[in-house]
């Protein structure tokens, strides 16, 4: 799955410890609140999400 930042566009990257983290923006957020989005979102599209772009907590799917 693709996470970006909806701020700077940049990818972000994985931290050891299981966080999303931007360096530009300072953004972070952990990896289980997208697991999360992703699982709702499978149960009703039936298919993982492939993009999604961070702002702040809000997790935005990209289609």
């Amino acid at each position: 799955m693709k996470v970006t930042c909806d701020t700077c566009e940049c990818d972000m990257t994985m931290t050891s410890s299981y966080r999303y983290f931007c360096p530009e923006c300072k953004y972070e957020i952990e990896m289980a609140h997208i697991q999360e989005v992703n699982k709702k979102h499978w149960d009703e599209h039936k298919k993982n999400i492939e993009w999604v772009k961070v702002k702040g907590e809000e997790i935005i799917i990209v289609e």
